[in-house]
């Protein structure tokens, strides 16, 4: 355990030096702080000036901020990973109690473990939506989001320039999902099922609609698939590491 504290410490020393991680970190709390105070009076102020219902779109607007939660997550831990790999620190921690397994474990979970506690703060103080059953299944999906996006943020980026590079083109992945559920025909829906975020949108919208047994098909295929590409990443990953 003092093995992982170490690298806590120093992810929040860096954060705290980083604007760009501090972002990351921050970035979900001010999220939902918007969100809470902030859509009320948008909504308000839409229907007074453009007699223009924002409420109509209120479980969209949740579920697009909501996939916002691991992306900025795992942009953060992408570009740690970065500085890590190019001060060869993950070849030191290889030799170290804490073995390469370990630190990879270390870096996939924090992530993950802030992107359900986050998530679920999001869903209790935002005032958007209401909790539940299907909500666990949408929170285990974005759980494993936040990782597979970090890795990929780490293994195909040379520095943290192209990291935040990449970040940007995987924001609009990451945005296209709840899009298409939401916006796309649905002869049309099922081309956003290679975009992760489709299926999360999926059990979430099909939840709320009390469509248990739906929602627990997308969760199932979408679970299989959130492995699938984060077990692709970390295999890329350790391969540029090494």
């Amino acid at each position: 355990m003092n093995r992982y504290r170490v690298l806590l410490m120093n992810d929040i020393r860096s954060a705290g030096t980083d604007p760009v991680l501090l972002v990351g970190f921050l970035g979900p709390v001010i999220l939902i702080l918007l969100t809470r105070f902030g859509f009320p009076v948008a909504a308000q102020w839409l229907q007074v000036s453009y007699s223009f219902d924002l409420t109509e779109f209120r479980d969209f607007t949740a579920v697009l901020l909501i996939v916002t939660i691991p992306m900025l997550l795992g942009m953060m831990t992408g570009l740690l990973m970065l500085d890590e790999r190019d001060e060869n620190l993950i070849s030191y921690f290889a030799v170290t109690p804490l073995m390469k397994r370990g630190y990879l474990s270390y870096r996939l979970t924090l992530p993950s473990i802030l992107s359900a506690v986050l998530t679920v703060m999001f869903i209790i103080c935002s005032g958007l939506i209401e909790f539940h059953a299907e909500i666990l299944l949408m929170l285990l999906l974005l759980a494993i989001e936040a990782p597979w996006f970090a890795l990929l943020v780490a293994a195909f980026s040379a520095n943290k320039v192209e990291g935040l590079a990449l970040y940007k083109i995987g924001a609009l992945l990451f945005i296209a999902g709840p899009i298409v559920i939401f916006f796309v025909p649905d002869p049309w829906q099922w081309l956003g099922m290679w975009i992760p975020t489709y299926w999360p949108a999926m059990v979430f919208i099909t939840g709320i609609s009390g469509e248990s047994l739906t929602a627990l098909t997308y969760f199932s295929v979408g679970f299989i698939f959130h492995i699938t590409i984060l077990m692709m990443m970390i295999r890329v990953f350790v391969k540029r590491a090494d």
